[in-house]
C-alpha cells in the first residue's frame, strides 16, 4: 500500500477495505464473480472443443463481452458505458471458437498456395478492431 496509491484512492473517492490474507470468503462478491467467469470459460472451451491451453484467451473474451452487456445493477447500462460515457458498439462480436478465415498477403505465399487460411476465433484485441485467432499448425 504505497502512499501514492492511498492518495489516489482518497482523491477518487475509492473506499478500500483490507482483508485477512488467505481468506477469500471475506471478499465474497469478487470471488463469486471470478467463479462465474471460470464457469463460462469452461463451458466455452468444452462446447467449441477449443484446447484448454487457450483458457486465458477465453477468460479475456468473457470479460470483454461482459463489460459490453447491460447490467441491472447499473440501470441497464454496460460497465464500459459507465466507465467511458459512451454506449459500446457490439456489432463486431463473434462466437468464441467459431471458424474464421484470414487473408494471406501475396508476399507471404507462392502462386499455388491458397489466398486465405482457416483458423479459430479466440477473442478481441483491446487496442484495435482486430480479432485474436488461433492458427493450428
Amino acid at each position: 500500500m504505497s502512499k501514492e496509491f492511498i492518495a489516489f484512492c482518497k482523491k477518487e473517492g475509492i473506499k478500500k477495505e483490507m482483508i485477512v490474507s488467505y481468506t477469500p470468503e471475506h471478499n465474497g462478491l469478487a470471488e463469486r464473480k471470478n467463479n462465474s467467469i471460470v464457469e463460462v470459460v469452461c463451458a466455452m472451451l468444452h462446447d467449441q472443443k477449443v484446447p484448454n491451453f487457450l483458457w486465458d484467451e477465453a477468460t479475456s473474451t468473457v470479460v470483454y463481452v461482459q463489460n459490453r452487456l447491460p447490467h441491472q445493477a447499473l440501470e441497464n447500462k454496460t460497465p464500459k458505458e459507465i466507465f467511458t460515457s459512451f454506449k459500446p458498439d457490439i456489432s463486431h462480436l463473434r462466437v468464441f471458437g467459431c471458424p474464421v478465415y484470414f487473408h494471406v498477403p501475396k508476399d507471404k505465399r507462392n502462386k499455388l498456395e491458397a489466398t486465405g487460411r482457416k483458423c479459430t476465433f479466440v477473442g478481441y484485441c483491446e487496442n484495435s478492431k482486430a480479432y485474436r485467432i488461433y492458427i493450428l499448425g
